[in-house]
């Protein structure tokens, strides 16, 4: 069986530094670490999404400059450093990797694909719509692959108009409502 992690921003941009970052996110870092060491161990790929922008990247309408490549923002975060010779890197330039250039291309080179798990940063906005997007692309191709989500790993940020809490509870409502595995 065909098994990936998938690794949705854990980047310095989301957590250390920049205008989008939340530090509390550190919080999944551990949980993080142990499901990408498990995956390792056992020869199982791990795809790393990283946001990476540049200036006239259209989510800027909706965002504000952030994750900008050849910056440390767009970085992987030092903790996950020790990890990234042994990733895939997948970078993408919009709120979903599922579109991501890189991801299509691991998409039609593992059609043995049966199972992703995955663990990142944000909730409700990048792994919601990742997940989602996958969810929708296998059974629209009417391939059954079991989709999961390590809730100790994943997390979002708290902003004026964001409430931690309520976006992230809602998102994990809706991959379960979606037939995504909370794990």
């Amino acid at each position: 069986m065909k098994e990936i992690c998938v690794v949705v921003d854990m980047i310095n941009g989301f957590i250390n530094e920049g205008p989008l970052a939340d530090k509390s996110i550190q919080a999944i870092v551990p949980e993080t670490i142990k499901t990408i060491q498990r995956h390792l161990d056992e020869g199982k790929d791990v795809l790393s999404f990283q946001d990476t922008h540049t200036m006239d990247s259209l989510e800027f309408k909706s965002y504000p400059p952030h994750c900008l490549k050849d910056t440390t923002e767009s970085d992987l975060i030092p903790e996950l450093k020790p990890f990234e010779d042994r990733m895939i890197k997948v970078e993408k330039d919009t709120t979903n990797g599922f579109f991501a250039p890189g991801f299509q291309s691991y998409l039609s080179n593992n059609p043995d694909l049966e199972e992703v798990t995955v663990v990142g940063c944000c909730t409700d906005i990048c792994v919601l719509q990742f997940t989602q997007s996958l969810k929708t692309y296998t059974q629209t191709i009417g391939k059954d692959v079991n989709i999961k989500v390590v809730q100790a790993a994943v997390d979002t940020f708290d902003a004026p108009n964001h409430d931690k809490k309520s976006y992230h509870d809602q998102a994990l409502s809706l991959m379960r409502n979606a037939g995504i595995e909370l794990i």
